[in-house]
């Protein structure tokens, strides 16, 4: 062998059940998405999969899973903005409810009471990015971390200690800090923005917003609310942690609109009337905005840390004498760097009207080429707010998630989660690498968490490269027989590759079920 050679091996677990993946596939483009006329691909009626068949959407290719059984909102994830897997994708967070529910995700439907790991009774909770069992929290004035495993808990941060926001408490009918559900803190966890929301006597309104690090335990910056600008309906920070969001409702003052600010609450920027919205990295690593801009009928991305105006990226066509106006609301997902997953969702009896309606798609954040690309149809009809679609890309980008019905039961918050799973050179085919440059890389090349594993159907298994080399990915059996070649190319260095395979053999036959090797070898 080579001496600059490297192999890495990750067995698998196949179950014999399979479907048919695309031999070939390619991104369908949207030509001209600040137009609102575009192809249509109106939905393809299908008959309700069962848990766990892979199927494909029979417009663009995509491979998708049923991934959870039915249970009121118990199937669902909570929200566009946050991925609801941990970092290795062993376990998600689903049950938007009082009561939340971590399962593990390696057989379907991931919500059967064998996955069941831990259920807990927290707040605004999300995921740690390096940590695969430790959920963030608040409760009351603190900060707080739970291990899904062990169920411990710690208290990070009791703000009613702080010299800086303790004082503001007692001297003010408050009863709580709060991102309102939507916000985030940065991703490493270290800069932090929340209300301190006012109690029955202040009409439940945010009465400050501050900022905190916690790596120098500060409070960075406290601002008190007028009356005139307490319509707000969430506060968080950017991605990196140098600019605070604020959503808002159009009002005088600061605080108007979506406002960008420093931690510090010097007021860079009024956004505008921008509704649902994500904040993320443009494919240059800067911090961004991607929303629903009311005033102008387009997604926009904001870049945070510039004046320059909103960059227009997709049109929405609401416009009411539109032959082709969107019939669908929408929903924003960046976790994925350099990316924005658009989801929409459409009432009872609404038609298909234009080339977004009952579609899912991914938007490459690049400032001088924004793109657009078709994922998938949506088999979903709403009449609720947890009916809603409120698709996401997960952190790394090889799994998409979104809520569905297939049509029925509608109005009654009977929905399950469907997966869509990215080919492995996702980012190559859709423009570049995209997003902020990686972290170094520990070693030389690398291999994730395979997902799911034991599978059925069809299996991602994500690596990683140091610097760009030529890969071969291949599949062997126990005896070293080898089954099937998975990638044979030179790729690009970074941590988002990944393998699909979907359990067949050279020969295109079902393998039989048993433990299977996934060789990567590197020249």
């Amino acid at each position: 062998m080579c001496p600059l050679m490297r192999l890495v091996t990750v067995m698998l677990l196949v179950h014999a059940s399979h479907a048919r993946a695309p031999d070939r596939f390619t991104f369908v483009e949207v030509p001209d998405p600040l137009s609102g006329i575009n192809p249509t691909y109106p939905l393809v009626p299908m008959i309700e999969t069962a848990v766990g068949d892979t199927f494909l959407d029979p417009e663009f290719g995509t491979t998708q899973v049923r991934a959870t059984a039915t249970d009121g909102i118990h199937g669902r994830h909570e929200y566009a903005r946050f991925d609801p897997f941990n970092c290795d994708k062993t376990m998600i967070l689903l049950d938007p409810d009082e009561l939340w529910s971590v399962y593990g995700t390696s057989v379907f439907p991931y919500n059967q009471p064998s996955n069941l790991v831990q259920a807990v009774h927290i707040e605004e909770i999300r995921w740690d990015p390096p940590d695969p069992n430790t959920l963030w929290s608040v409760s009351g004035f603190e900060i707080r971390t739970v291990n899904v495993v062990t169920g411990a808990t710690a208290a990070i941060k009791d703000f009613s200690r702080d010299p800086t926001i303790g004082p503001l408490i007692p001297g003010s009918p408050v009863y709580r800090i709060t991102m309102k559900d939507e916000g985030e803190s940065s991703r490493d966890e270290r800069f932090w923005a929340f209300f301190l929301q006012g109690n029955d006597q202040a009409d439940c309104e945010p009465l400050f917003v501050f900022t905190w690090d916690r790596q120098t335990d500060t409070v960075l910056g406290v601002y008190p609310i007028p009356p005139n600008e307490r319509a707000l309906d969430w506060a968080g920070m950017s991605v990196l942690g140098n600019r605070v969001v604020i959503g808002g409702d159009g009002q005088a003052g600061d605080i108007n609109g979506l406002t960008i600010a420093t931690p510090s609450f010097t007021f860079s920027r009024d956004s505008g009337p921008i509704g649902h919205c994500d904040v993320g990295l443009d494919t240059e690593g800067r911090e961004v905005v991607a929303g629903q801009n009311a005033g102008t009928d387009y997604v926009d991305m904001i870049i945070c840390d510039a004046t320059t105006p909103p960059l227009p990226v997709m049109r929405l066509f609401y416009s009411s004498d539109s032959p082709s106006g969107l019939q669908s609301g929408i929903h924003v997902s960046c976790n994925a760097e350099g990316y924005a997953m658009i989801s929409t969702h459409i009432e009872p009896g609404l038609p298909e009207r234009n080339w977004l309606d009952r579609s899912n798609v991914l938007v490459r954040l690049d400032p001088l080429r924004p793109r657009v690309f078709y994922l998938s149809k949506v088999h979903n009809t709403t009449q609720t707010y947890w009916e809603e679609t409120h698709g996401t890309i997960s952190s790394d980008g090889p799994v998409v998630v979104w809520a569905d019905n297939w049509g029925q039961n509608v109005g009654r918050d009977q929905v399950a989660l469907t997966t869509l799973m990215m080919p492995s050179d996702w980012r190559e085919m859709t423009g570049g690498a995209g997003g902020a440059p990686q972290p170094p890389l520990m070693s030389g090349v690398g291999v994730g968490q395979s997902f799911p594993n034991p599978f059925s159907d069809c299996v991602v298994i994500p690596y990683r490269l140091a610097q760009p080399d030529r890969v071969e990915r291949a599949v062997y059996d126990l005896l070293g027989h080898r089954l099937q070649t998975l990638v044979s190319r030179r790729l690009c260095a970074g941590s988002s590759h990944q393998a699909l395979w979907d359990g067949r053999d050279e020969r295109a036959l079902n393998v039989a079920s048993g433990l299977c090797l996934c060789h990567l070898r590197t020249a």
